[in-house]
């Protein structure tokens, strides 16, 4: 019995290392200074959002309101801007990797498309919206909470849920 439980922990104790050294994460910064490099399982962006491998993501609204600029369909031999016809669908994170300071993500393909999705820079799709993204700027999140604050002056909602709603729109925050 004894013998079972000291290989148990054996075989423990060498899969657990191998198991962390799969999950591999970078920051923007490591990213931007070349400390990491190669494949990677979740993304920490500039604006401190995670992103991983298996995560939903929706789609924004293009910068040049044509196309996009950051994200392409994979078409074989050669890649073709995504038009923005398909701002607000959703795609899947499959893989993501570094590439010369930049992140790339490879996606599943939208609803109603022949080809899957390349992210070329993760940031700059974030940045410019063409990535939605769940963080708001201290703007967005003042003009909700004003509208929270109404509800609470005009008796629609309890201090308590005002207060809920307060510290959920802080989390939320662009760091």
């Amino acid at each position: 019995m004894k013998s079972i439980k000291l290989m148990l922990i054996s075989i423990f104790a060498v899969l657990m290392p191998m198991s962390s050294f799969s999950q591999k994460t970078a920051t923007y910064n490591e990213v931007i200074s070349k400390q990491k490099k190669g494949k990677i399982d979740t993304y920490i962006t500039q604006n401190g959002e995670e992103f991983s491998v298996g995560d939903t993501i929706t789609l924004g609204v293009s910068f040049s309101k044509e196309q996009f600029d950051f994200i392409m369909q994979d078409a074989g031999p050669t890649y073709e801007p995504l038009s923005n016809i398909a701002s607000n669908t959703q795609v899947v994170i499959n893989k993501m990797s570094i590439h010369s300071k930049t992140v790339q993500v490879e996606t599943t393909k939208p609803q109603g498309y022949i080809y899957s999705l390349i992210i070329d820079n993760f940031d700059s799709a974030v940045l410019n919206g063409e990535v939605k993204t769940k963080l708001i700027t201290s703007k967005q999140a003042f003009k909700e909470l004003l509208k929270w604050e109404k509800k609470l002056e005009l008796g629609l909602i309890t201090e308590e849920e005002y207060e809920r709603k307060k510290k959920n729109l802080f989390s939320k925050l662009i760091h």
